[in-house]
């Protein structure tokens, strides 16, 4: 029944994700491709049948389920697009100041349409200023969801379109709906774990226990996530199973305060999932336990994929774009990871215990000698971090998500901390809420404090590891684990699993080299900031060149993109803002082309990139040559007695007519010089547009998408 329903909920779940991202008739082809596949197998091999068959229904029910959904629910929501309406709506919790100044980004649920009632979500970016729970009124235009990285995310939870602010904004009140009463209760704790903590460290906690980001540093958000250890941050199955083992009984006992333990353990379950605001990693992890609980009150015994793959089905049935969603991905593909940890291990148990007993004569198993027991526990620990870590590693790199070589060590150093983490924190939670007890809280936060300052010291440690900045060619990296999980489930197939690992050692040393040589001299070049006016960011062998614009504003995306992308050397920055503003980066060499001398300037910046930085009286205008191949960038009002010829040009707010461009790059998709492109191709995305290019030998634009002129 396990490998069944097994079989069943993880082949729906990637139905509906084939269903979301593939065309209609790519996603019944690829299913076609997966159900000959699995019939096949499941012809050939009997074994196979079990897990098969069911999959081939768990296939055709996610693509039934999802397409019917699409009908009638997402499209009629899509078709009110393009008019304005007098609405009536909630702000959701995840509102957040917006770069317009006295404006915030949020999630809107419209209660009413025109008068009419309705459940129906949208996000706005320039809604007045408004807090989580505010019920306002105003006439808004609805409109498609811009085509970005965000846009899947969106779609998983429930909102299918954009909003804009149009006028006769009315504040009228506040929502007293559950939701929303746990949303502020959260904040509450958060506020009270600042009574003894520092700002920095409470910001960690409340991170870690409730899931509120909103004290969070972006110094230790960008530590963590360098370290590989992001997840620590946010609320997770790790921060659920902790939560339940609280109340958790010995494996196979029970009494007659078994039940009333169980009934206590649903119900803290349910009032942490609702108070950490339901993301899909709680969500999944939730329910994953909930079927677990129940199966204890029945009897059965614990099982960790098909409570795996039951709440897949739940979650998918309820959202069939949940699998989109970047959280449910990771926290799936984690546990799958730390599922064959587990099973691993256990092959690995059994087979020194029988060449334990065969070596000392003895007839039956018996218990390894503590030394052995030690090494085997240190082995499965280091199996475990190194194998959720490669599951997690595609989903990383699918979502443009940088990848950190310290992963593993951080895990291993920093993840037993979390406990005495968490229950130290509900400690204090619980302490502070009695006036006579206030030293007791005291007490436990300064116990707290302690933890939190050792387990950030070995995040920034570990952060600070030459190998926590690696930069991984998604398609090759991708074709490279494709490989070593073909090679992996032979050798599980053959049982031959400990061969895997020199031949592995042996695929990976020459991965790695052959990768090198593939990336030598290679230019990556990049729009990296704000929309309409974005930075440009040249790497080649791991240092990098910035064409700076903008506001400084810009200084933060660039810095999170290189630290993303390996944090190469930032040899130089060249400021071509002819009024400049403070700079935000640091260099080897800074060059601001206001304090240059008018014309023409020529450096050598990168192994094979050239720069000629041209100095007008109102305009800089800046042209990177990579190997004859050459990429222009401009700032200011520029105007030449005649054009310069180049193969790119990375726009801003405006396209010059003194640049004769063969291609178009920007990160707005609505520019106003769209259609002064004329038969130019334009190439935008919303985040980083990019384009790779090997000198004297190709041009390739990644992630980008082509723009019609108008």
């Amino acid at each position: 029944m396990t490998r069944k329903l097994a079989g069943f909920g993880l082949a729906f779940a990637l139905a509906e994700l084939a269903a979301a991202y593939l065309p209609p008739l790519a996603s019944l082809l690829t299913a076609a491709l997966f159900i000959s596949l699995f019939l096949f197998a499941a012809f050939t091999q009997r074994r196979a049948a079990r897990f098969a068959l069911p999959a081939v229904a768990g296939l055709l029910a996610g693509l039934v389920w999802s397409a019917a959904y699409q009908l009638a629910v997402v499209k009629p929501a899509q078709s009110l697009a393009g008019q304005t309406y007098a609405c009536t709506a909630i702000v959701q919790p995840d509102a957040e100041t917006s770069w317009q100044p006295g404006n915030v980004r949020a999630t809107l649920l419209i209660t009413r349409l025109d008068g009419r009632k309705t459940l129906l979500k949208v996000y706005c970016t320039d809604l007045p200023y408004s807090e989580a729970g505010d019920i306002i009124t105003g006439q808004f235009q609805l409109q498609p969801l811009r085509a970005d990285s965000y846009r899947m995310s969106r779609y998983a939870k429930g909102t299918w379109l954009g909003a804009s602010y149009q006028t006769d904004y009315i504040w009228q009140g506040t929502s007293d709906a559950l939701p929303y009463r746990l949303y502020h209760l959260r904040q509450a704790f958060a506020k009270r774990l600042t009574t003894y903590l520092p700002q920095n460290l409470a910001g960690v906690e409340a991170a870690m226990l409730l899931g509120e980001k909103s004290e969070l540093t972006d110094e230790w958000s960008d530590t963590f996530r360098t370290a590989g250890i992001a997840h620590l941050l946010a609320v997770s199955g790790l921060h659920v199973a902790l939560l339940c083992g609280l109340f958790a009984m010995r494996q196979g006992r029970r009494s007659r305060f078994s039940v009333p333990r169980v009934l206590l353990q649903i119900a803290v379950l349910l009032l942490y999932m609702g108070l950490t605001g339901l993301p899909f990693s709680v969500f999944r992890a939730g329910v994953m336990f909930l079927i677990m609980l129940v199966g204890s009150l029945l009897l059965q015994p614990p099982d960790s994929l098909t409570a795996l793959a039951l709440a897949a089905i739940i979650i998918g049935v309820q959202q069939p774009f949940a699998p989109c969603d970047i959280g449910f991905q990771l926290s799936v593909c984690g546990v799958l990871g730390v599922l064959a940890a587990s099973a691993l291990a256990k092959r690995q148990t059994q087979f020194v215990q029988v060449r334990y007993a065969a070596r000392h004569n003895q007839r039956r198993q018996t218990a390894l000698p503590l030394p052995l027991a030690i090494v085997l526990r240190a082995v499965d620990a280091v199996q475990a971090a190194v194998l959720a870590t490669l599951a997690t590693l595609p989903v990383l790199l699918l979502h443009g998500m940088a990848a950190s070589g310290a992963a593993v060590p951080a895990n291993l150093l920093v993840v037993w901390l979390l406990g005495p983490a968490l229950r130290l924190g509900i400690l204090a939670l619980v302490l502070s809420f009695v006036p006579v007890l206030d030293p007791l809280f005291h007490g436990a936060s300064l116990l707290l404090g302690i933890v939190l300052r050792l387990m950030t010291t070995l995040a920034a440690w570990c952060a600070a590891l030459p190998v926590a900045h690696i930069a991984l060619p998604v398609r090759y990296t991708l074709w490279v684990l494709a490989v070593f999980a073909v090679l992996a489930a032979l050798f599980w197939r053959t049982r031959q699993l400990r061969r895997f690992v020199p031949v592995g050692f042996v695929c990976a040393v020459a991965a790695v080299m052959l990768g090198g040589t593939l990336q030598r001299d290679v230019v990556r070049l990049a729009m990296v900031g704000t929309a309409g006016n974005g930075c440009v960011v040249a790497v080649q062998n791991n240092r990098a060149v910035v064409l700076y614009r903008g506001s400084t504003a810009n200084g933060r995306a660039v810095q999170q993109y290189l630290t993303q992308n390996g944090a190469p050397e930032l040899a130089a920055v060249i400021d071509l803002r002819t009024e400049p503003g403070e700079m935000p980066l640091q260099a080897a060499q800074l060059l601001t082309i206001a304090d240059l001398p008018q014309g023409l300037t020529h450096l050598q910046l990168l192994d094979t990139v050239e720069v000629d930085l041209l100095h007008t009286n109102a305009a800089a205008l800046a042209v990177l040559d990579v190997g004859g191949w050459h990429a222009a960038a401009s700032a200011g009002k520029l105007i030449l007695a005649d054009p310069v010829a180049v193969d790119l040009y990375c726009a801003g707010g405006s396209c010059p007519e003194a640049i004769q461009a063969k291609a178009i790059l920007c990160n707005q998709q609505t520019p106003k010089w769209l259609s002064k492109a004329g038969d130019t191709p334009v190439y935008y995305d919303a985040e980083t547009p990019t384009v790779v290019v090997r000198p004297g030998k190709s041009v390739v634009y990644e992630e980008v998408q082509p723009l019609a002129v108008q």
